[in-house]
């Protein structure tokens, strides 16, 4: 059966568990193959895991009328989860020595104008003050907003046939990129502000869940309550989140983030041996959402 044709009968609402688990043994390889050019930065088993949701996440939003290929419509969706998640989880990045103290001196810059006038400096004055060009300041502000990266010439891989560079975007394109860092940065804050307006206990559960990692028995010990109650206040804190008011404008970034976020430890391979995992059964509520649409 094809890739579509799968698809078109887990939007139905047809065996939707074992289509979807069809659908991944076709396409495993294929995600396999994506898995091993960042597998320089995070566990195989994880990357696989995270572009067997992004599958699923691509089957949610495919359209068949479009007619594209559904594995060439859901390599988007897998490359982009894949990315998401060694920046959240991965391994650090270091910039190059000469461009840490660019960006060192970009962000004294900055520092220092801010302290003096009370508001942050444009581009055409940073440009100005540090003698760069548009190009090479996008550059800097796209390292700040990275963090740390790796060495450009070290190999993502064991076959040291691919490098960091070659996955770096040209220069015509930094601009783009780092727009949407600083799109992401902003939903990002936006999101825990939202969370912030919920009540503390809601708060405190919610933060340690997606922010600390920790599980439902981790956070009950440290609070002194059973598991099912936490459970309880994590379900309500998310029921709160997803009310139309509260989540319209942050909902691709939502169930990105935060849908994927207490199940990256899960590999792929146990979620085969038993299909048993808590993957499954967030999985399960995926499919189980795209048959009631």
């Amino acid at each position: 059966m094809s890739n579509e044709q799968l698809v078109y009968r887990i939007k139905a609402g047809e065996d939707t568990a074992n289509n979807m688990l069809r659908l991944w043994e076709q396409n495993q390889r294929f995600i396999g193959m994506i898995a091993v050019k960042y597998s320089g930065y995070a566990e195989m088993d994880d990357l696989k895991q995270e572009g067997y949701l992004a599958l699923c996440e691509a089957v949610r939003h495919y359209n068949s009328d479009q007619a594209v290929p559904f594995i060439n419509y859901a390599a988007f969706y897998i490359r982009q989860g894949m990315q998401r998640y060694i920046e959240n989880f991965g391994s650090c990045i270091r910039i190059p020595v000469h461009r840490q103290q660019s960006v060192k001196k970009y962000k004294k810059i900055v520092a220092e104008y801010q302290k003096k006038y009370g508001v942050s400096p444009s581009d055409a004055e940073i440009r100005t003050l540090m003698g760069v060009s548009r190009e090479v300041l996008d550059n800097i502000k796209e390292s700040a907003v990275m963090g740390r990266i790796e060495s450009l010439s070290k190999p993502v891989n064991e076959s040291e046939d691919t490098f960091l560079e070659d996955m770096i975007v040209s220069g015509e394109d930094v601009e783009n990129e780092v727009d949407k860092k600083v799109d992401r940065e902003r939903m990002n804050r936006e999101l825990w502000e939202m969370v912030e307006t919920l009540p503390s206990d809601q708060s405190q559960v919610i933060k340690s869940r997606f922010i600390d990692g920790n599980t439902l028995r981790e956070i009950g010990q440290k609070q002194g309550k059973s598991i099912e109650r936490i459970r309880q206040i994590e379900t309500k804190a998310l029921k709160t989140m997803r009310a139309p008011r509260r989540c319209r404008t942050l909902r691709g970034y939502y169930e990105v983030y935060l849908s994927a976020a207490p199940i990256h430890h899960v590999g792929v391979r146990q979620f085969q041996r038993t299909w048993e995992s808590e993957v499954e059964r967030a999985v399960l509520r995926k499919a189980d959402k795209m048959g009631n649409n």
